[in-house]
């Protein structure tokens, strides 16, 4: 029976009621789709969107009613001739029974699924189309021309819904990144001493120096190599700042220090719900680096599937958050950092080649303190102003058989190590004279008190053989060492194989 304008008009009335009352796209839907069960009594009911990228149509949210065989609970594919794609060209396209044109592209998904009809027409929105209507029948179309009149009538008011929904959910997310960035900020500036000055004296640093220079002019991926300590992470802010992207703050993940299952989360977001404790939605790092750049330092520790996703990511700037369905675009620079060699992992399947070669496009090596010697005095001045105007402390009088004993040393832990060991003299000998004679006691010291910070390898070392102890010598499997550590066990055997560390002698 047709339906009164004064009947339609409430109908409509509900549906823009229930735009301002729902807050999620979820609850839109289903208000939308129960107003409208007994005004045409449809088997299946979706609103597709259009992205722009011509692959696939999103739904609003998965379809209710008789669920399509064969396609996912994002969307459907892109075919020229599909019944959306003709309405996504601002028609109506009404296909009355699917067994009369069952060749048409896309019959066959609602074959599969025992529907037989559908009307689908656009939601256009100030001329432009955000994506369709649909309802589908399990008999040929019962509908009355003025019934599809109808529905087009509230295509039009849906539109209007759609958009403010998706509005709401770019200002919402858009207000989540902004508060990620003010919390990350907060963080880093307190991490950070206000002196970010390269100190240098030497050829080899102003060879570094020179390419730093070249490169922050352009967007091009820099993978940084060297040993711990040696300044990477200084050298990945300089560039930044040089970038024409400086305007925007630089975003960091050090991919050694999140735990394997989380690394998705960290750089690509995820929804409420995602998984267990994921309690309200996250923006990831990408996200929030758009049109910045993003520092991934110990690009090494990738577990391989999320080197995998990272590789995609790099490639098409697109991405979804873990648990998502919506496709983000970012425009991320990335600098990488490394104190492994790459080329080896590779060899031995650690690491993507892909990836590699994807990241290795400006490869810049920071030497090691020991190959620059001539930079030691002039750093060893700056750390001591530094750490005296923090501390509040007298300078101590450098004594020059100091500074070549000093000289001597070959600083496994680099600038790093240099910087904790002049705290250490200015909190020990402020305004007093530092002799040769003190060089072994403030090493001694700096082996107490920083005995992982100057040789990492050794302190990995001795807590994957402690593990393994415990679960005396087996590496996989539910008691394994490797989920102990939270690792994958391929990445355990590689770390174990590079440490010189065998299973069977932990065996009982």
């Amino acid at each position: 029976m047709a339906l009164s304008d004064h009947e339609q008009l409430v109908i409509i009335l509900q549906i823009n009621n229930a735009a301002i009352e729902q807050r999620t796209r979820e609850g839109l839907f289903a208000e939308i789709a129960r107003r409208l069960d007994p005004v045409f009594h449809c088997d299946r009911f979706s609103i597709l969107l259009q992205d722009g990228n011509d692959v696939l149509w999103h739904y609003f949210v998965p379809g209710s009613g008789i669920a399509l065989p064969g396609v996912t609970g994002n969307g459907l594919p892109v075919m020229p001739g599909m019944v959306p794609y003709e309405a996504m060209r601002s028609r109506q396209t009404v296909v009355f029974d699917v067994h009369d044109d069952p060749q048409r592209p896309g019959n066959d998904y609602l074959l599969d699924a025992g529907l037989r009809s559908i009307v689908c027409v656009p939601m256009i929105m100030r001329g432009r189309v955000l994506g369709t209507v649909q309802l589908s029948y399990s008999r040929p179309m019962p509908l009355t021309p003025d019934q599809i009149g109808f529905l087009e009538k509230i295509a039009r008011q849906l539109a209007l819904c759609v958009d403010n929904m998706l509005t709401r959910e770019e200002l919402e997310a858009r207000t989540s990144v902004l508060s990620e960035e003010k919390n990350y900020l907060m963080r880093e500036i307190a991490s950070h001493a206000p002196a970010d000055e390269i100190v240098f004296v030497s050829a080899a640093m102003k060879q570094v120096m020179d390419d730093v220079a070249a490169v922050a002019a352009t967007d091009a991926t820099v993978l940084l190599t060297g040993e711990t300590g040696t300044g990477k992470d200084l050298l990945a802010r300089t560039i930044h700042r040089l970038s024409r992207r400086s305007a925007q703050p630089m975003f960091k993940v050090n991919c050694a220090a999140l735990v394997p299952t989380l690394i998705e989360s960290e750089l690509f977001g995820h929804e409420k719900g995602a998984f267990t404790g994921a309690s309200e939605r996250k923006t990831g790092r990408f996200e929030m680096a758009d049109k910045s750049t993003l520092f991934l330092d110990e690009i090494s520790e990738l577990p391989l599937n999320t080197q995998a996703k990272l590789l995609q990511v790099l490639q098409d700037q697109r991405f979804e958050r873990v648990g998502g369905t919506r496709t983000i675009t970012s425009n991320v620079r990335i600098i990488a950092a490394t104190n492994q060699d790459l080329r080896m992992l590779v060899n031995e399947h650690a690491f993507r080649a892909d990836l590699y070669y994807r990241l290795n496009i400006f490869p810049l090596h920071v030497p090691p303190l020991r190959e620059r010697p001539e930079d030691l005095v002039l750093l060893l001045e700056t750390f001591i102003r530094r750490a005296c105007s923090r501390l509040q402390k007298q300078p101590p009088r450098m004594s020059r058989a100091f500074v070549h004993a000093l000289q001597q040393y070959g600083w496994p832990g680099n600038i790093r190590e240099l910087e904790n060991l002049v705290e250490r003299i200015v909190i020990l000998k402020s305004n007093r004279e530092v002799g040769p004679d003190d060089v072994r006691f403030l090493l001694m010291h700096a082996e107490h008190a920083d005995e992982d910070l100057l040789d990492m390898d050794a302190a990995q070392k001795r807590h994957i053989e402690r593990v393994l102890r415990m679960t005396a010598g087996q590496v996989g499997g539910e008691a394994g060492a490797a989920r102990v550590l939270g690792l994958k066990k391929s990445t355990l055997q590689y770390r174990m194989k590079r440490l010189g560390i065998r299973a069977t002698d932990f065996k009982a």
